[in-house]
C-alpha cells in the first residue's frame, strides 16, 4: 500500500501547472511552425516565455527531448532536399559553439549571447539589403564565414535553444530555394540538438520530474511541424523570402531586447 501511496503522490507531482501547461504548449505549437516552416524564426521564444516558470536551466532541459522528436519530423519532411556539403562548413564551428556553451552553462547569463546572436542577425539584414557589402564580406571572409555562423549558432542553441539566426544568416545568403533553405536550416538544428544531448545530462539537466509535461507536448508539437509545413508549402519563393526576413528582423529584435533586459 505505502508503494502505492508513493506512485500516485510522485504522479501528482509530476502533472504540470495549467498555466506552465498553457505557456508551454504555445511555445512549443511556435517553434513547431517555426522549424518545418519558417526555419526556426520564432521558436527562439519557448524559452523565454518558461524561463519565469521553472528557471532558464530547467526549460531548455525540458524542450530538448520535444525539439528532437519535431527535428526527426521535420528532416523527414524535408529529406529529399538535404545537402551535407552544405551544411558540413558551419560543423567545425557548431562543434566549437557547443563546447562553449556547456561549459558557460551556469557560469555567465545568456544576456550577452542573446545579444550578440540579435546584433548578428541585424548585421545580416544590412547584408541583404546592401549587394555591393554582402559581396565584399563575401570575398573576404570565405569558409571563415561559415565557422563563424557555426559557432554562433552551436552558443546560442546550448545556452538558450536560440541557434536559429545565425543558420539563417548563413543560408540566406546563399538565395537557396525555399525547401532547400528550410531543410539545411532544420538538419543543422538537430545536429545541434543531437550534440546537446551528452552534456545536457552530464549537468543534470534533462529532468525526469518534466516527463509528464514533454509527454503532453509531443502532440502539440507534431501539430506545429505540420501546419508549418503546410504554411511554407503554400507561399510562393518571393514572398516566403520577404517572411523570412521579416522573421529573422522580429527574432533578432527580441534577441537583443532579451539580451539588454536586466534580470
Amino acid at each position: 500500500m505505502a508503494n502505492n501511496a508513493e506512485v500516485i503522490h510522485c504522479m501528482f507531482e509530476l502533472w504540470p501547472d495549467p498555466v506552465l501547461l498553457g505557456v508551454a504548449a504555445v511555445g512549443v505549437l511556435l517553434t513547431g511552425v517555426a522549424k518545418s516552416g519558417f526555419a526556426g524564426g520564432i521558436g527562439v521564444v519557448a524559452v523565454p516565455m518558461m524561463a519565469p516558470f521553472i528557471g532558464g536551466d530547467a526549460a531548455i532541459g525540458l524542450l530538448l527531448p520535444v525539439l528532437l522528436l519535431m527535428d526527426g519530423q521535420t528532416v523527414w519532411a524535408f529529406r529529399r532536399q538535404l545537402r551535407w556539403s552544405l551544411i558540413r562548413p558551419l560543423v567545425p564551428g557548431i562543434v566549437v559553439g557547443t563546447a562553449c556553451g556547456t561549459w558557460l552553462l551556469g557560469k555567465t547569463d545568456e544576456h550577452s549571447i542573446q545579444l550578440l546572436i540579435g546584433l548578428m542577425g541585424f548585421w545580416v539584414l544590412l547584408q541583404r539589403f546592401a549587394p555591393t557589402l554582402q559581396r565584399t564580406i563575401a570575398a573576404m571572409a570565405g569558409s571563415l564565414q561559415a565557422h563563424v555562423n557555426g559557432g554562433l549558432a552551436g552558443l546560442g542553441s546550448t545556452l538558450a535553444h536560440a541557434g536559429a539566426a545565425p543558420l539563417q544568416a548563413h543560408f540566406l545568403l546563399q538565395r537557396l530555394p525555399n525547401e532547400s533553405f528550410l531543410a539545411q536550416v532544420a538538419a543543422t538544428i538537430g545536429l545541434m540538438n543531437v550534440l546537446k544531448l551528452l552534456p545536457y545530462g552530464a549537468l543534470g539537466l534533462l529532468n525526469v520530474s518534466f516527463t509528464g509535461l514533454s509527454l503532453i507536448l509531443i502532440p502539440v508539437a507534431w501539430a506545429g511541424v505540420l501546419l508549418g509545413r503546410w504554411l511554407s508549402l503554400r507561399l510562393a519563393h518571393a514572398v516566403f523570402f520577404r517572411i523570412m526576413m521579416v522573421m529573422l528582423a522580429l527574432n533578432s529584435t527580441w534577441l537583443v531586447w532579451q539580451g539588454l533586459s536586466v534580470s
